[in-house]
Formats: C-alpha cells, sequence, structure tokens
C-alpha cells in the first residue's frame, strides 16, 4: 500500500496533480484619443482646413488589428449609402518601424462647380511614424443644408477592437435651427443629414 501511495505521489508530482489555470490571452483594444487641431500654433492652419475639421489618435493594445474607417451618409436617423472607405489603417510597409498609434486628421469642405452643382469634399491624412497618406472623397450635397456642426468625441475612450464606433461626423439640417448632438445612437436618430466617420475591425 506504502508503494502504490508513493508511486501515485511521484506521479502527481511529475504531471502535477492540480491543472495551472490557463492564461487569457487579452483581446486587443484601441483607445481613440481627441487632439485640438487649432491649439497653439496650430491656429494658422484653420484657414487650410476650414473650421469643419477635427482630428483623433488611436492607439491599439494586444495583436495589431485590421481597422478600417467608413463615410456613410444618414438621413433622418438612418445611414442610407456609403461614400468610401480606408482599409487596415494600422499598415506599414516597414514592420520594424511599425508604430501601434496613428493620428487622422479629418476635413469637410463645401464645394461649387459652375453649373450649381454642390458637393462636399472630404480630406482624411493619416499620419503614422513612417510618413502619411491623405485620401480625397466627394459627397453630393443639396445646398438646402445650410446650419451645420461637427461631431467627435471631447473625451479619451478604450473600446475593444471587435467593436464598431462612430468617431467623427458633420450633421446639417434644412432648417434655420440646428440642435446640439453627440455620436451617440440616439443622438444620431435626431439628425436629418449627417456624414458619419466609423471604425470597423476586419476580422
Amino acid at each position: 500500500m506504502r508503494k502504490l501511495a508513493s508511486l501515485l505521489f511521484i506521479m502527481c508530482f511529475l504531471v502535477g496533480c492540480t491543472a495551472e489555470p490557463s492564461s487569457k490571452v487579452k483581446p486587443t483594444t484601441i483607445k481613440l484619443t481627441p487632439v485640438d487641431l487649432f491649439q497653439g500654433s496650430g491656429e494658422k492652419f484653420k484657414p487650410f482646413l476650414g473650421p469643419m475639421s477635427g482630428a483623433f489618435k488611436l492607439r491599439y493594445a494586444g495583436n495589431k488589428p485590421n481597422v478600417r474607417i467608413d463615410i456613410d451618409i444618414w438621413e433622418n436617423g438612418k445611414k442610407v449609402s456609403n461614400a468610401g472607405s480606408i482599409g487596415d489603417l494600422f499598415f506599414s510597409t516597414d514592420e520594424q518601424i511599425a508604430s501601434d498609434e496613428i493620428e487622422i486628421i479629418i476635413s469637410i469642405n463645401t464645394v461649387s462647380l459652375q453649373n450649381d452643382e454642390i458637393f462636399k469634399q472630404v480630406k482624411l491624412n493619416v499620419r503614422h511614424d513612417s510618413g502619411h497618406s491623405v485620401y480625397t472623397f466627394t459627397v453630393p450635397w443639396d445646398e438646402k443644408y445650410g446650419p451645420q456642426g461637427l461631431l467627435q468625441h471631447s473625451r479619451p475612450m478604450t473600446f475593444q477592437a471587435s467593436e464598431s464606433i462612430h468617431v467623427f461626423g458633420l450633421h446639417a439640417t434644412s432648417t434655420n435651427g440646428i440642435r446640439t448632438g453627440d455620436l451617440s445612437p440616439e443622438s444620431l436618430a435626431r439628425f436629418e443629414k449627417a456624414i458619419i466617420f466609423t471604425l470597423h475591425v476586419e476580422p
């Protein structure tokens, strides 16, 4: 009996009688930090970027996510179309100098053509350690949507990389009065017209 007990003790010692809890891999998170474009000396860039401009930084923790940003058109509280998208925001041709942080600058300006056609010109600049990339999109626009305002986060926020998050936007109305709002679903549902920028993580 003693030999059996000793044998069991040795086996437990070798293989481990109590299983070690498996360490869970922490999910990738993304932190958004608002940036004041025109603070201090940055005020000199306002005439070039226009008042309907903003910026924010994105930093991930964990495995590098494949993140894209969609530019969507909303009417009467609902998404009606897509005006463009940019994929793989954290892409870098040189992994040795690849950064876990990027800065996104967005500028939205109204452009009028000679035939009285009006559209919004959206410029989006993605800045990272190895350089920057600039993208331009055009969004058809009706001149009846006069009063307009920006939608952007005022405080840093952290979210799971599996979530879709509204990160920036412009809303407008055809009436003389415009209401305040933010990027929450409740607020978006009240907007007559809007251009909304949304982050998605590709699988």
